[in-house]
């Protein structure tokens, strides 16, 4: 007999955008992003199988060489984790059709679980600047 393993998944999500046209030729942005995520999986059992194997002559059959548990799978397939991310900008228009922006991100994010790859928690800070032509 098999038994089906739940697997339960709890997000949340916060994000606030927003942008002020100062002058004609100025406008900020930026935004705000919080990510909260916890899942987990119920313990998998699993029937023992030993016992149904049988070997071509019709004798028991034997799983010596291989593992078929899953008995770990439910303390490594958890995660929890929250991101938070700070992004602002600034857009100016040099001309009709050509602006300069720069923009700055921060990033936040702290593993509290590790999944399956381990705790992968850190930050960043990024800066960028262009310019844009319309046409």
């Amino acid at each position: 007999m098999y038994t089906m393993v739940d697997y339960k998944t709890n997000a949340h999500n916060v994000y606030l955008n927003g942008s002020f046209q100062a002058t004609p030729k100025l406008r900020f942005n930026g935004a705000l992003i919080f990510n909260y995520t916890k899942a987990e999986s119920d313990q998998v059992l699993m029937p023992d199988v030993e016992d149904r194997l049988v070997d071509g002559a019709g004798a028991p059959g034997q799983l010596e060489l291989q593992d078929f548990s899953f008995d770990q799978m439910d303390t490594y397939s958890n995660l929890e984790y929250q991101l938070l991310r700070f992004a602002a900008g600034i857009e100016y228009k040099i001309a009709p059709d050509i602006k300069i922006t720069v923009d700055g991100e921060y990033a936040d994010l702290d593993d509290k679980a590790g999944y399956v790859y381990g705790i992968e928690s850190g930050k960043y800070f990024m800066i960028r600047s262009g310019i844009g032509v319309e046409f």
